[in-house]
């Protein structure tokens, strides 16, 4: 989990036990007796939103993906460390094949037989006539890696390490990261 999740969740937790405090302050103390219903009303729903939203930080940390989770708790995935390998994954997670990135600034992702040669070549995997012969381009720029849709018929979809959602790549490349998962057709191809 990454340090500023951890961080929006114990102020949530502080927040919400000083709200709770407060809460029983009002409800008890003889004073605010028939004079505190608004700011009581006021101060649950303000817990309730509170809970509410650690709720669903806690959905957001189980709901990540399986294989981005072990690389996690497999300490592969840190802050701060360079994408080394792009690793085709098969229906249960395990690797196929690979292909080495380090030293390298750009890799071409497609089927061989086409015009250009490609660098990643998907013509064994299950849906490559899903696959264009020119699908995607992984650029290295600005100490980042970024993947670029070649305007492929069927698109890229990435899976976030960060927040486990799954986006599409349109119209401009998308900075990727160690632990992401790139979708070409159904073909899997984890960064790491």
């Amino acid at each position: 989990m990454e340090k500023s999740r951890k961080i929006k969740i114990a102020a949530d937790v502080v927040m919400l036990f000083c709200g709770a405090i407060l809460f029983a302050v009002l409800r008890y103390d003889s004073w605010f007796k028939g004079k505190g219903t608004i700011i009581k009303a006021g101060l649950f729903l303000c817990m309730a939103v509170i809970l509410a939203d650690l709720l669903y930080q806690s959905f957001l940390l189980k709901s990540a993906s399986p294989s981005s989770r072990k690389l996690q708790e497999s300490g592969k995935v840190k802050a701060g460390l360079g994408i080394e390998r792009l690793i085709l994954l098969d229906e249960q997670n395990k690797p196929v094949k690979s292909w080495d990135m380090e030293g390298r600034t750009a890799m071409l992702i497609g089927r061989s037989g086409g015009e250009e040669d490609v660098d990643v070549d998907l013509e064994d995997c299950a849906y490559s006539s899903f696959i264009d012969f020119l699908h995607a381009a992984l650029n290295f720029a600005q100490d980042q890696w970024y993947v670029e849709d070649l305007g492929s018929q069927n698109g890229i979809k990435i899976r976030k390490v960060v927040d486990g959602e799954c986006y599409k790549v349109m119209g401009r490349p998308c900075k990727v990261e160690a632990g992401d998962i790139l979708y070409i057709a159904n073909t899997r191809l984890l960064l790491s």
